[in-house]
């Protein structure tokens, strides 16, 4: 395991750390069939086949294109939280609010249907798990998810529209730049990545803020460090606590001066990154007015999240319209008795209960 800084940016920024975990005898972090399985995965993918599939979808996630949602993003978010207010109080700010928000958003980024996302949440749950689903239980809610992919492109393909989804269809049937399986595959994954960690940061970010009324009351003094905030809240909070085991396909030695042997597996939690006192001074202090922005809670090298400027925004409208929205917001219960996802390689609050 990598646990400082600069191992953990030299193991996700090296090409001889392999994401290929299917060979005879590769090392492996569950021993039954896992999401490390499919080859058709970006997150499985090493370049130059990673940078082919990549290619063709980064141009929709670019800083200016993801800055071009933040009035969709904001007009969402107002009309969620509108909902949570007009509700009943408490309420759970996970089911009302923090999934639905990206989980809408890139739903309509993709053109597929919103209503479905119960579905979406119910399959990534499965093909998420480490141990409360077994191999045969992940492989059912991964190919059912397919199935539903590929049903949504067969209909799309009989009624063309202009959103993300059409722009996949046409790099498979018109390019032939990508594969049926590529192309079912790169659909379920923007699903599952494009709500999964986020919502679940805005709890988390949510709750934090919450833990520390000295800086929510600075934040809502001072709205301008909304950024900041966002930031340390994605260096704290980030929920894949675990990352992704890579294999070594060569012995090379990391910065630390430690050493991994050819065919040995690596984990580089970004967490243990994110905490490392010589770059992160008292890393363990929430403190919205860090000015550094060196934190890797989005990865680096050639798998850092594809979603990181949208992710960005999301959080920052988020966050930002909870804080001036709900001036009264409160815990419902205490800390302690928040209950919190386990057997998952996304660690979340499986709720938020609040008022206000």
């Amino acid at each position: 395991m990598a646990t400082t800084y600069d191992d953990v940016r030299a193991v996700l920024g090296d090409p001889r750390f392999s994401r290929n975990l299917r060979y005879p005898g590769a090392p492996r972090l569950l021993p039954d069939a896992d999401l490390s399985d499919d080859p058709h995965a970006l997150v499985n993918m090493d370049p130059p086949a990673h940078t082919r599939l990549r290619r063709i979808v980064q141009a929709a996630f670019t800083p200016r294109r993801a800055e071009s949602w933040r009035p969709r993003i904001q007009a969402v978010a107002d009309e969620l939280l509108a909902e949570m207010r007009a509700g009943a109080s408490p309420a759970d700010l996970m089911a009302t609010f923090a999934f639905p928000l990206p989980i809408d958003i890139i739903c309509e980024l993709l053109g597929v249907p919103a209503e479905d996302s119960h579905q979406f949440r119910s399959w990534s749950d499965t093909f998420l798990s480490t141990s409360t689903a077994s191999a045969p239980e992940r492989s059912k809610a991964a190919e059912e998810f397919a199935a539903y992919v590929r049903a949504l492109v067969t209909a799309r393909r009989r009624a063309p529209g202009e959103d993300l989804l059409d722009d996949l269809i046409n790099a498979h049937d018109a390019d032939d730049r990508l594969s049926e399986d590529e192309l079912a595959r790169m659909v379920r994954g923007l699903i599952v990545a494009g709500h999964e960690t986020t919502g679940n940061v805005i709890g988390r970010g949510i709750l934090t803020l919450l833990r520390h009324p000295d800086q929510l009351a600075a934040l809502r003094e001072e709205p301008a460090l909304l950024p900041n905030a966002v930031e340390e809240i994605l260096r704290m909070e980030v929920p894949g606590h675990g990352g992704l085991l890579r294999v070594a396909t060569e012995t090379l030695s990391l910065p630390s001066g430690g050493t991994v042997s050819q065919g040995q597996a690596v984990l580089a939690p970004v967490v243990a990154a994110n905490f490392d006192p010589r770059y992160f001074p008292a890393p363990d202090t929430f403190d919205i007015r860090r000015t550094d922005d060196k934190h890797v809670a989005f990865g680096h090298g050639p798998h850092y999240c594809l979603g990181a400027n949208l992710a960005r925004i999301e959080l920052q409208v988020a966050i930002g319209t909870v804080v001036r929205g709900f001036p009264g917001l409160a815990l419902v219960g205490t800390v302690q008795e928040l209950t919190w996802t386990r057997g998952s390689r996304v660690c979340g609050l499986s709720q938020l209960p609040v008022t206000w």
